[in-house]
């Protein structure tokens, strides 16, 4: 993996090397975010890099920061890779939705509303 900038989309991270589909790419550990922290992470520029743990997709329940590249993967609707909650490793798996070429972008979907316009 490496990251790169995308004229479009900005900083993401790309495959060196073909992925197999079903493979993991990543297991980030993570720091859990209290529930009651996360309305202040969402003020600031930490918003766009962590993920909902538990609970649902409009915020409530705890959050996770991930130390990894899974916090750079851009969003599509149309991603060729999913993260999964391991909630026993504390870890965000990065896996392959479908193989992956050399060169692709790793991209995720948000599962989320966004907060910008897709570009893909």
């Amino acid at each position: 993996m490496e990251i790169r900038n995308d004229p479009i989309k900005g900083r993401g991270i790309f495959a060196r090397q073909a992925i197999a589909a079903g493979a993991l790419i990543e297991a980030a550990p993570v720091i859990i975010v209290p529930a009651g922290q996360c309305p202040l992470i969402d003020r600031t520029i930490l918003h766009d890099y962590y993920f909902h743990w538990d609970g649902n997709p409009d915020g409530d329940g705890r959050g996770a920061v991930a130390l990894g590249l899974v916090t750079l993967c851009n969003h599509s609707r149309r991603p060729n890779a999913r993260v999964r909650r391991n909630f026993s490793k504390e870890t965000l798996d990065l896996v392959a939705a479908v193989t992956i070429l050399a060169g692709d972008e790793v991209t995720i979907d948000y599962n989320c509303p966004l907060w910008f316009e897709p570009r893909d």
